[in-house]
């Protein structure tokens, strides 16, 4: 493309960056740090880079960061003729923190065709007779499936078909407002969509990012107006909140108040509630108050209906195996190994078959029982063997919390024996 055929924009921003002196990877780092992200996927940012400079689409969702990477005013740094006078800034912020954040994680720009590829399904729509309501079902059947694919698909595909399905639903909550008498259902949509990409998030090691969308999620879910669906979010992101190392009193605290806040209503959302108090208290050392949770746990499970319980193959069911889960994590904790080797046992026996992450997280739960009672060689020798025969592409931050768990436990005396040292050199070469 000739110069002259390029907006003036396009011409600005490359000269710009080639009077700093910076290559395209350099001004996608220094992208990244105006946006806010302290890690992102810096490849794709620089395609963007390219595409930008040559007027192929306008950086609107990155047009702050361009005005303050090379500080100079956003009007002054694009011109009238930008794009960008098209759009209200508050109509397009959720939009741009959206594509700004998935950017980060090396998911393409999808504004261009999306938008193009949903303008042309609302045409047929349209001619079909049909309005967004009808869509509804199709939605929550999607969310269905990504409960089962959210234990099969590596996090890195996963997170690239929820971004796509996050923007498309936010664009249609957009259109038709706050006002239409379907839009709490669709903010349950948006609840799941939200709490999966958290969870995914999550999986990647972006905690920063993740506790955002939880946030989404839970907003979400108290305005679709279904107090099951709020526990399950709630349940959820307390669970998580204690892989990602969150402090546990401040986990115990917020159980405290979710379970004033919503009824206690038999559903996968209290279980995880409960699951997340047993969890915490161990952690704190009060085991006979983890021990009495589990009871708790075991109650409301026993209610659930077969809905729930029978959805074995799937992320938003609640079976046994993930009681046996709980259990044998307390009892790791507490350091009670045959206890939680025989509960790890049944709960492997009792997973479904498309869970490839659980099997592992399970084999280091009995890890740390082992070493946490005493017999360090049998249990980093046990951890080691479930970590080394993990896929590179399942494992995840609650994966890897688990095998640093396995060796924190560790007296100091005797993190120089061998076994120890081999694993924590499995641990660093796998991540590197």
């Amino acid at each position: 493309m000739i110069e002259k055929q390029r907006p003036a924009w396009a011409v600005r921003l490359q000269a710009e960056r080639e009077n700093r002196e910076w290559s395209r990877k350099e001004m996608a780092r220094r992208l990244l740090l105006a946006a806010g992200y302290t890690h992102g996927s810096l490849d794709s940012l620089v395609r963007q880079i390219r595409d930008w400079e040559k007027g192929r689409h306008f950086p609107r969702d990155w047009a702050r960061a361009y005005s303050t990477a090379f500080e100079i005013d956003v009007k002054c740094l694009f011109s009238q003729e930008s794009p960008e006078r098209n759009h209200g800034e508050g109509d397009d912020m959720e939009r741009r923190r959206l594509l700004q954040a998935l950017a980060t994680l090396g998911v393409p720009a999808l504004a261009p065709p999306l938008d193009a590829i949903q303008s042309i399904r609302d045409g047929v729509d349209r001619a079909l007779g049909r309005d967004e309501g009808t869509h509804l079902d199709e939605w929550n059947e999607a969310i269905a499936e990504y409960g089962s694919r959210y234990l099969t698909l590596p996090p890195e595909r996963l997170i690239s078909e929820l971004s796509a399905d996050v923007y498309t639903v936010q664009q249609t909550m957009a259109r038709i407002g706050t006002g239409d008498r379907k839009f709490p259902e669709w903010c349950g949509v948006m609840s799941m969509l939200s709490l999966l990409t958290a969870k995914t998030l999550s999986n990647l090691g972006h905690q920063a990012e993740a506790r955002r969308w939880w946030a989404t999620a839970q907003s979400a879910a108290d305005r679709s107006g279904d107090p099951k669906l709020s526990l399950t979010v709630a349940g959820e992101g307390l669970i998580r909140a204690l892989y990602a190392e969150r402090p546990t009193r401040m986990v115990l605290a917020k159980a405290d108040e979710v379970r004033e806040r919503y009824p206690a209503v038999p559903c996968a959302g209290l279980t995880s509630l409960h699951s997340a108090r047993a969890q915490a208290l161990v952690r704190e050392g009060r085991t006979d108050e983890a021990i009495a949770a589990i009871r708790d746990l075991r109650a409301v499970a026993d209610k659930l209906p077969d809905s729930v319980i029978k959805n074995r193959e799937s992320l938003f069911g609640w079976g046994e195996d993930r009681l046996l889960y709980t259990t044998a994590w307390v009892h790791a904790y507490a350091g009670r190994a045959e206890a939680a080797d025989e509960n790890a046992r049944r709960a492997t026996a009792a997973l479904p078959a498309n869970d490839l992450r659980s099997p592992t997280q399970l084999a280091l739960i009995q890890g740390i029982g082992h070493v946490r009672a005493g017999d360090v060689t049998e249990g980093v020798r046990h951890a080691r063997r479930g970590y080394e025969n993990h896929p590179p592409e399942q494992r995840t931050t609650m994966i890897d919390h688990l095998a640093n768990q396995v060796l924190a436990a560790v007296p100091a005396q005797r993190r120089a024996e061998p076994a120890v040292t081999e694993f924590r050199d499995l641990l660093v070469s796998a991540r590197t």
